[in-house]
């Protein structure tokens, strides 16, 4: 029997009862019958039994409301966290404003901080950052950090160093920045404009100086020779940034500059000494021709002629070169692989060292002059001498050249695989490009396979 059906029992037996107490015909000395009483009694408990349940039941139903409160609360606190916890990540990301420096750091000095094996100042030195270094974050304390940048892993003191956003900003001051190409060709114009001339065609994956960013157009340096716009949706940019130096590498690199030093040193005694030989050898011509001029001199009674000079037009012919002697057993691929060492090191305008800076004819200038070839310190010169050749039929070794007929400005040394080795800008220094960045305008050999 339900509860309720109970309840309606209850109800009809309790309204019997009063309808037989009511027109019942009881006698004074009628006696009540047991019977009558246990039901009376029975019915008094029933009726407590009810309301028990009754009460069980409003008991019961507010505490299925109260699991139920409870049960949602818990659903809308998870909830709220996990949207909390989104919301959070969100924040997080909008505020990395420079992801380039997320979990890296980066020098703020002005030459270069040492990085040592242990965090402590007396610690072995494993290597150098130098100004503008960038390196991974592995553990920052609160005085040193541990770092891993290039193939060096140390501390370095937090007192030279920024984090994060703040390396960003100081990157945004300090550095100059980089602009990868993401497209597979793209378009370097004259001008900030789309009607400009197009000066040349870059390929995909190169890396070029960002000379400016000015409404939808970033300036880039091609080479030392030769700017111009691209469209800002075509490239990626990034700040340029050095990695450490290994105690190693800086050994290495101090060697090869002596090597480097006490060669030019040799080559500039050896041309002293040719020089005097010629001139020597100069000295002794004219004595002997002077003396036989004196002799005809006193025959010769003719009058000097009253001819006009003559005006022949200048020639526009190459100057002569002589033909460069390389060294015994030599080759263009060896030539080219010695090239391909110095890539990394810096660009110095004027410059012709491999280690310390060149530009780009004093660049190849050396890297010749190591193989017994020399060379002027012009890429206009440079192209002159050896064996012309067509760009279809390029070898590791040959010098390409980059401009316009009669006027080239800029030279590098083809490796093969259609890639040269050149140095390029103040910011990139010598690195490796796909040989046709800019359209080679000639090509020659002067060293055989």
């Amino acid at each position: 029997m339900s509860k309720t059906t109970r309840r309606i029992s209850v109800a009809v037996m309790t309204v019997s009862l009063a309808a037989t107490t009511a027109f019942g015909v009881i006698k004074a000395n009628s006696v009540y019958d047991d019977s009558n009483i246990g039901i009376s009694s029975v019915l008094d408990r029933y009726v407590e039994s009810v309301q028990l349940d009754t009460t069980e039941d409003t008991i019961s139903a507010k505490t299925e409301e109260q699991t139920t409160t409870e049960t949602a609360d818990k659903k809308n606190s998870k909830k709220t966290t996990k949207k909390d916890k989104t919301v959070s990540a969100q924040a997080e990301e909008v505020t990395c404003k420079y992801p380039q420096f997320q979990d890296r750091c980066l020098t703020t000095v002005s030459d270069s901080v040492n990085i040592r094996a242990t965090a402590s100042e007396d610690g072995e030195l494993v290597g150098t950052l130098a100004a503008n270094g960038i390196a991974l974050v592995k553990e920052k304390g609160d005085t040193w950090t541990k770092i891993a940048s290039g193939n060096c892993e140390g501390y370095i003191k937090n007192d030279y160093l920024v984090f994060g956003d703040d390396a960003g900003a100081y990157a945004e001051e300090h550095c100059s920045k980089l602009a990868t190409i993401t497209t597979e060709t793209l378009n370097v114009r004259e001008q900030a404009d789309g009607d400009s001339d197009c000066v040349t065609q870059i390929p995909g994956g190169q890396t070029y100086e960002v000379l400016s960013q000015s409404d939808g157009w970033t300036q880039l340096q091609i080479d030392d020779s030769v700017s111009g716009y691209v469209s800002s949706d075509y490239v990626e940019i990034s700040y340029n940034t050095v990695k450490a130096v290994t105690v190693e590498e800086a050994e290495a690199a101090r060697i090869a500059a002596e090597e480097e030093a006490k060669r030019k040193q040799e080559e500039a005694e050896a041309e002293r000494q040719r020089q005097q030989q010629a001139a020597q050898n100069s000295s002794s011509g004219d004595g002997q021709s002077s003396d036989n001029g004196s002799s005809s001199s006193s025959q010769t009674t003719e009058a000097p002629s009253t001819e006009a000079p003559a005006t022949e037009a200048p020639t526009t012919e190459a100057p002569s070169t002589p033909d460069p002697v390389p060294s015994s057993g030599s080759t263009g691929v060896d030539l080219a692989n010695y090239a391909l060492q110095f890539v990394g090191n810096p660009y110095v305008y004027g410059g012709t060292s491999l280690t310390n800076g060149a530009d780009c004819s004093g660049f190849t200038l050396s890297v010749y002059a190591h193989f017994g070839i020399s060379l002027p310190h012009s890429a206009t010169a440079q192209s002159y001498y050896g064996t012309e050749v067509s760009l279809s039929e390029l070898e590791p070794g040959d010098l390409l050249f980059y401009g316009s007929e009669g006027d080239i400005g800029h030279v590098a040394i083809y490796t093969g695989g259609g890639m040269v080795v050149h140095a390029s800008t103040e910011a990139t220094g010598i690195k490796t490009s796909v040989y046709n960045y800019r359209t080679p305008v000639k090509a020659v050999r002067l060293l055989g396979q």
